[in-house]
């Protein structure tokens, strides 16, 4: 049989799924796209397509940036082809982009991480992150936060990581521990929010998902900043909690037009990989 009568073997790193429910539908929609293109091998089996779930971790050359670059570079070192997909890049250094002129495709979350890119002279497309168009599951399970503001944890720049806000406010609303939930129940909940207030990138999709308002903060990179100049909609990230909490106690967040970002969403396109 030759090559080009066989089955396309795919395989695929960057599953983050133990992180918590967002990164969990992202890998989950990556597999079921390399599904409808061919067969998805384990780590030990040859392959002819590797595909990189960026996600989060390609910034700042980190250490998950590197060993992903690292794999890339191993894979097209055997003339396998790559692609890096459903990624943020933001602040590497000039030789961790010159690996990913090797990919035959890379594909971005958003403008921003675009823009880098190419001033590292490197083509890429924007879709925005997978997450999205996975399919929900209409029997898990609902918790109903009846009109309630809802509040997820914020990337803090003192501890480098991400930390719950504890003030007599906040003890007082829904608190979302995004790993502790599946990405259906998050999306088929929030609409019975009435705002959700996060610094978490995957919970503002999911609020975008379920076409519930939401007051974001900045956090460890340009991903949510970039998804809203991705669509030209304008809504607020804001750098700092007392500014979000001022826009949440005046109401300005009404005024925002989360409509057009909803409908914009909606209107993408699902990577898919071209075989």
């Amino acid at each position: 049989m030759s090559r080009d009568d066989r089955t396309t073997r795919i395989r695929i790193i960057g599953d983050h799924s133990d992180y918590h429910c967002g990164s969990a539908a992202a890998y989950q929609s990556i597999l079921a796209a390399c599904r409808l293109s061919g067969c998805v091998v384990g780590e030990e089996s040859d392959y002819d397509v590797l595909v990189v779930n960026g996600e989060g971790s390609m910034h700042h050359d980190s250490p998950s940036c590197r060993r992903k670059l690292a794999e890339i570079g191993a894979a097209t070192a055997r003339g396998k082809r790559v692609q890096l997909v459903n990624t943020v890049w933001q602040e590497n250094s000039a030789a961790a982009a010159e690996v990913l002129r090797s990919c035959e495709r890379v594909v971005v979350r958003e403008v921003l991480s675009q823009q880098e890119l190419e001033r590292s002279g490197v083509c890429s497309e924007v879709m925005i992150d997978q997450s999205f168009f996975l399919p929900i599951d209409v029997a898990s399970p609902v918790v109903d936060f009846g009109g309630d503001i809802v509040l997820t944890d914020f990337f803090s720049r003192d501890l480098g990581t991400f930390a719950k806000v504890t003030t007599q406010w906040t003890w007082s609303v829904p608190y979302i521990q995004m790993h502790e939930w599946t990405w259906s129940s998050l999306v088929r909940s929030l609409p019975s929010a009435k705002v959700l207030v996060t610094g978490r990138h995957h919970a503002m999709y999911a609020a975008c998902r379920a076409r519930v308002p939401f007051l974001v903060l900045k956090g460890n990179t340009h991903k949510i900043e970039g998804l809203l100049a991705s669509s030209g909609v304008e809504i607020p990230v804001f750098q700092t909690y007392p500014e979000l909490r001022q826009a949440l106690r005046s109401n300005a967040w009404k005024q925002y037009d989360f409509a057009a970002l909803f409908d914009w969403m909606e209107a993408q396109q699902p990577w898919r990989l071209n075989t």
